[in-house]
């Protein structure tokens, strides 16, 4: 089992658009997304109602007709060419059992991208993708406590960002000690140069063939 985790410096940073520009451009990968019911305050300040419907320690979804909801990341993975979605929706106190059984969805050959700032707390991956962009500062505690773990950080951008913003963003990821190489890529926008060369970069590190 081949495992890309995506995690972000905050909520809003961009990883599910780079979750789906990966899968549109990788072959045969999978996805899992992993929602982790957290007590008191919503940290991402959402209404998701996630935290307030989960009764049990933790939920596995594979029902393609809960999967492919409008408006859900699980159906933006499905529409980008995911070859198969799991959404694991846990407590944080289960969350490594969560985890465990969620793989278990998948078989010992497959590739997965995983999206979800808890798994690196509880599980290893093969490449840890950390994603932030100029137009959020906010830095999670809970990045700050794995970024030993990672092995590329993304800089989402829009056209409008300038390059200043962009310096003050990687200096942001040095003063968390995340040193990590760094790419500053506009998943949405297309035949834009920096977004090949990231992808390169992945595809070198995963061992498919790589555009010229």
């Amino acid at each position: 089992m081949r495992i890309i985790s995506i995690t972000g410096t905050a909520s809003g940073v961009g990883k599910t658009a780079v979750v789906r520009f990966l899968l549109k451009n990788l072959e045969d990968f999978s996805a899992l997304k992993i929602t982790t019911k957290h007590e008191g305050n919503c940290p991402r300040h959402s209404d998701c109602d996630v935290c307030e419907t989960m009764k049990r320690p933790y939920t596995i979804t594979t029902d393609p007709l809960q999967i492919n909801q409008s408006g859900k990341d699980t159906a933006l993975f499905n529409s980008a060419g995911a070859r198969k979605v799991v959404w694991l929706q846990a407590h944080s106190e289960h969350l490594k059992r969560g985890i465990k059984e969620a793989l278990a969805h998948f078989s010992k050959n497959d590739s997965i991208l995983i999206e979800g700032n808890s798994f690196l707390h509880a599980h290893d991956a093969d490449i840890s993708i950390l994603v932030t962009t100029p137009r959020e500062t906010k830095i999670k505690r809970s990045t700050r406590q794995i970024v030993s773990k990672i092995d590329l950080a993304v800089i989402n951008i829009y056209a409008d960002d300038n390059p200043d913003d962009i310096i003050k963003t990687r200096e942001r990821l040095h003063q968390i000690g995340c040193y990590a190489p760094v790419h500053s890529i506009n998943p949405m926008q297309d035949n834009y140069p920096p977004n090949e060369i990231f992808l390169n970069h992945i595809k070198e590190m995963i061992g498919q063939p790589v555009q010229s």
